[in-house]
């Protein structure tokens, strides 16, 4: 057997292990999408690789894979999370919702605890033992658990035997732990309980150092029980059933947490634009992120276009220099510089306004308070923003110039154009046609630029007066993020993945647009 087909067989059955391993936890959790993806995912794998009759598929697939999963499904679950009701209390599914309420346990009032003696055993593994000297008929013994363990551990005993004439016997192998002992574990035994059978169990409730300490009985019964006839459950505590609604268990009028996430259709987006709550900072975050997008496209592109046109004249000296000092902001990590120029930014201690204090003092007026106020921030944001983007404007015009053919500029000359004229009548569109895809990435891009929003200004200052966590310098992606995240009022990721999906039509829509000039571009000078 060749050795490529041992790899091949050897790959693949680690790959079904895997996925033998995965179906069922995704039937645990219930994610019917998460596991047809995976079998989809499978059975090309396992069609492809056993079989010799597709050969170019053995290259393609897993770039297709990573495609799948890494685009496509999170692009396509998104989009099934828009229209669910999926918020904090409605993450799970109805059957989990049962059975957590069904695990919720209650003490009956008629129930109390009973105090006994208590006696503490430990063993030559060091683990705790309970002795409960309940009454004749119930003189318990067992190993002493934690709260986690208790379904887990077998029940106590009778062992009337480790108890004669008032006298405590030890097992064989086992120490009776004095006071001093138990007080020297007491953070220990606190913990522990003796499980005495399904519903009731035994705590050490009083360390004495005298003689036997002091246990307290409780027990527990089960709070709600589902009936899956009439879809409702019982409070048992109550003696009250809650009947099923569309997400919730509802009692007296009260729902029961937590909830279950269904279907919701078009709701989520009909909240967006009708609830005023929403609506209002919606409408303020979009304007903003079209003028965020724009302004910083056109200011970085300035700038960068400039530097090129600067350093892009014959015979200069070190031109390398400059264009290497230009480029170097692009260089660093886009987080590193954010996280710099929030210092600097800092209106009482940063170094921009220690550098501008003898122009504010011969102004008499305050120092700017960069970040805390909707101008400032603003204005900060773009300052910032255009610092990040200004290098890759310079790279691709400096590009772009070189490639125009020095003969056309040559022939404007002749004709008598002046430099200005030259530029605007021939380089510009020229220049145009190659940089406007790349614009359009730009504009797409700072259309989401998350990082820095959320590292430089965190969206803010909030605006005062809204009902919605909402800032002035909040972008699309951050207020959405917001929603998602960190609502207050619980995370809402069904309305969070409805803004990201209008987020995605808007870019769609503009670059559409875009694209279609740049077409247009092209025609009118392609043939120049």
């Amino acid at each position: 057997m060749k050795k490529s087909t041992v790899f091949r067989y050897l790959f693949l059955a680690i790959f079904n292990s895997f996925v033998v391993y995965s179906i069922p936890l995704t039937i645990t959790f219930e994610s019917w999408f998460l596991l047809s993806l995976i079998l989809l995912i499978a059975l090309l794998v396992n069609i492809v690789y056993f079989s010799d009759r597709f050969l170019p598929m053995k290259w393609i697939l897993p770039g297709m894979i990573f495609l799948i999963s890494f685009v496509v499904f999170p692009a396509v679950y998104n989009t099934f999370v828009s229209f669910t009701n999926w918020s904090t209390g409605h993450i799970l599914t109805k059957s989990q919702v049962v059975n957590i309420l069904e695990s919720r346990t209650f003490t009956p009032e008629d129930q109390q605890g009973i105090e006994f003696d208590l006696y503490v055993f430990q063993d030559t593994n060091l683990e705790f033992y309970y002795l409960a000297d309940i009454d004749d008929q119930n003189i318990l013994f067992g190993k002493a658990v934690t709260f986690e363990n208790i379904n887990d551990s077998n029940f106590a005993v009778h062992e009337p035997s480790l108890i004669q004439n008032g006298d405590i016997i030890p097992p064989s192998g086992f120490n009776l732990l004095t006071g001093k002992d138990q007080i020297a574990n007491s953070t220990t035994l606190q913990e522990l309980s003796l499980v005495i059978d399904k519903n009731t169990r035994a705590q050490l409730f009083k360390i004495s150092v005298f003689g036997a300490s002091t246990g307290l009985l409780s027990s527990t019964s089960q709070l709600y029980t589902f009936d899956e006839s009439s879809d409702s459950i019982t409070n048992n505590s109550t003696n009250t059933i809650c009947m099923a609604e569309v997400d919730n268990f509802v009692c007296d009028g009260e729902e029961i947490d937590p909830g279950w996430r269904v279907f919701v259709g078009f709701d989520n987006y009909q909240k967006l634009f009708s609830n005023q709550r929403i609506r209002g900072p919606l409408s303020l975050v979009t304007k903003w992120t079209f003028q965020f997008a724009f302004v910083t496209v056109l200011l970085a592109f300035s700038v960068g276009l400039f530097l090129s046109l600067v350093l892009n004249k014959e015979n200069l000296k070190f031109q390398k220099i400059y264009r290497a000092i230009f480029i170097l902001p692009y260089a660093i990590p886009a987080f590193v510089s954010v996280l710099v120029w929030k210092g600097l930014l800092n209106p009482d201690y940063g170094v921009i306004n220690t550098w501008l204090s003898p122009l504010y003092e011969m102004l008499e007026i305050e120092p700017i308070q960069w970040l805390k106020t909707k101008e400032s921030a603003r204005s900060a944001v773009l300052l910032v923003n255009t610092w990040l983007g200004f290098p890759y404007m310079f790279l691709i015009t400096t590009g772009a110039l070189q490639s125009i053919p020095k003969n056309l500029i040559e022939a404007a000359r002749v004709d008598g154009a002046s430099s200005l004229q030259t530029f605007w009548r021939i380089v510009f569109p020229l220049l145009m046609v190659s940089i406007s895809p790349l614009l359009i990435g730009s504009f797409a891009f700072n259309f989401n630029n998350f990082t820095l929003i959320f590292l430089l200004s965190g969206g803010g200052p909030p605006v005062i007066g809204s009902e919605v966590a909402v800032g002035w310098t909040d972008i699309l992606i951050s207020f959405s993020y917001k929603l998602a995240i960190s609502g207050g009022r619980g995370n809402l990721f069904g309305l969070a993945s409805t803004v990201s999906i209008i987020i995605f039509a808007l870019v769609l829509l503009i670059s559409a647009i875009s694209f279609r000039y740049t077409k247009r571009l092209e025609r009118i000078y392609g043939n120049i």
